[in-house]
């Protein structure tokens, strides 16, 4: 009787009883965020070949008879199935569907840079500093937007919220702001009422009567034109460098078939005017007559009241001459958009904001070379003749067109691209794992992109605790990259990965292994017995 059978029943007790701490681990974190549950599988010790027992065969093979010396944890395994995904109310709980891990860095380890850790449990929230982390303060890794340019970084930081410290009133506050953006181009458009009346006449120049009725000095849109207004008018907000919100308003009147000559039979024209509230006025208009005037011109409609050509004019400032004399309006330049444009110096109380801004602004129509093809050099040459307007060269005609129908002035829609400042009011993720912001402006912001991580191996990741792996010679260096990309899962906001941990496979697993246990004990006193009973005989 060999004592072995003492130490083959030992070793089962100590895998056996190791194997029931890992499933009491698995137990133990059945309701872990992200936890990935582990597997033993068990492998035999060395055995002892026996001296007898051998057989030899025909041909001389011979067999061996060998007597093992108990069982080991050959290895435990992590088991990265996908868990169970459930809903929260928290934006920056994320969960990953499909391959990757996290990736975040504790700011107290060696690593200066980059992740330091790795996980799927997505639980995370900006801490005091706004910097995105988890439970443990470690920061989430991800790849920096440029807010201008919408350049994307090529290597990983921490994410943190672009933040700045303000006064209000007296106190600091800490928020994230976009920046205003001036206002370059508008639409306008409109149905003008075919039947409406000409308010505003000229002898002279009918396609430029608002302007010599115009009288910036005034303050009020009727007191501006005489105690009169034009036909229709249709105002919208447009917004300086510094976020000031700017009234813009386009008038528009008709011009009487009876004030021109040589008119297109059945054509009909009305003048517009581009202007701002006069106390807005940045230039050395302020405080004249000309004060807030931005741009004007003549919109010509066929007989079915389709807009067929747009001319406009622009205000040359550097001649000299008052922006009321037609002399000083000349052709407008186009943008690259084939849209003509306008300049304005935005100001408050005569005192410029920033420097003189270019706006584009479009009734439906747009000239596909950026050029007029005739015309008139200057507003003050057109005179009573509709012929002498200039031309779009290469006319484009937008879906959305201006017309002059039999039926009441009426806006149709209107648009322009600026904005004031704004102050981020909530966050959004989105599968491919873009962080953004959203602002009471109305912009929303892309800040960052969470970078998602892949190894050759995730067998060989090493647990670190706090639901964070390390990665190891085993696992290889960790890869970097965006969600979506390269065999890498999608991201889900408000949502977190649960526990994979089957409660009933545990059990079943418990129990196989109490048995074993048993088994093993059962097998030393057995072997025990038998000693007992061999020392005895002697005696």
């Amino acid at each position: 009787m060999s004592f072995s059978t003492l130490y083959t029943g030992a070793t089962g007790l100590i895998a056996h009883g190791d194997c029931m701490q890992v499933v009491g681990n698995n137990l133990a974190n059945v309701s872990t965020i992200g936890f990935k549950k582990a597997d033993v599988q068990f492998g035999d010790l060395m055995s002892t070949t026996m001296a007898t027992g051998g057989s030899r065969y025909q041909g001389g093979a011979t067999s061996i008879s060998q007597i093992g010396k108990g069982v080991g944890i050959s290895q435990i395994r992590n088991i990265f199935l996908e868990g169970g995904l459930s809903e929260t109310d928290t934006v920056t709980d994320i969960a990953i569907t499909g391959n990757g891990f996290y990736g975040v860095r504790n700011v107290n380890s060696t690593v200066s840079a980059g992740a330091s850790h790795y996980t799927r449990a997505g639980a995370f929230h900006f801490n005091n500093d706004a910097y995105l982390v988890d439970p443990s303060d470690y920061r989430l890794q991800g790849y920096k937007v440029d807010r201008e340019t919408g350049d994307i970084d090529t290597t990983v930081s921490d994410i943190q919220l672009p933040y700045d410290d303000i006064v209000v009133d007296g106190e600091e506050v800490r928020v994230v702001r976009s920046d205003p953006l001036p206002t370059s181009g508008l639409e306008m458009i409109t149905n003008l009422d075919a039947l409406a009346a000409d308010h505003f006449t000229s002898t002279d120049n009918p396609f430029f009567a608002m302007l010599s009725a115009y009288d910036g000095t005034q303050s009020n849109a009727s007191a501006v034109f005489g105690g009169s207004l034009p036909a229709y008018s249709s105002s919208l907000e447009v917004y300086d460098e510094d976020g000031n919100p700017h009234d813009l308003t386009v008038y528009f009147d008709p011009v009487a078939s009876t004030a021109m000559s040589n008119a297109t039979p059945g054509y009909t024209y009305w003048e517009y005017l581009v202007a701002m509230p006069p106390g807005s006025d940045g230039s050395a208009a302020f405080g004249t007559s000309a004060a807030g005037l931005a741009g004007l011109g003549v919109m010509t409609f066929d007989g079915l009241g389709q807009l067929v050509n747009v001319s406009a004019f622009s205000l040359n400032t550097t001649s000299g001459a008052s922006g009321k004399s037609l002399g000083s309006w000349e052709p407008s330049p186009f943008s690259t958009d084939g849209l003509p444009e306008f300049s304005y110096t935005y100001g408050s109380n005569g005192s410029a904001i920033g420097d003189t801004r270019t706006i584009s602004y479009d009734f439906g129509l747009d000239s596909g070379s950026s050029s007029w093809k005739s015309g008139a050099g200057s507003a003050a040459t057109v005179g009573i003749n509709p012929g002498n307007l200039q031309a779009m060269n290469d006319i484009n005609r937008d879906v959305n067109l201006t017309t002059s129908y039999d039926s009441g002035s009426a806006t149709i829609y209107q648009n322009q691209d600026g904005y004031s400042w704004g102050y981020m009011e909530s966050l959004s993720v989105s599968r491919e794992g873009v962080l953004a912001g959203h602002f009471s402006n109305g912009q929303t912001e892309d800040l960052y992109y969470i970078s998602l991580y892949t190894f050759n191996s995730d067998w060989g990741l090493r647990r670190d605790g706090s639901n964070n792996f390390l990665a190891t010679d085993a696992s290889g260096a960790a890869v970097d990259g965006r969600a979506g990309e390269s065999g890498r899962g999608t991201i889900q906001q408000n949502t977190l990965e649960e526990s994979n941990v089957d409660m009933a496979e545990e059990f079943a697993n418990m129990i196989i292994t109490q048995r074993g246990f048993q088994a093993n004990s059962k097998l030393i006193t057995t072997a025990d017995s038998l000693l007992n009973t061999t020392i005895n005989v002697k005696r």
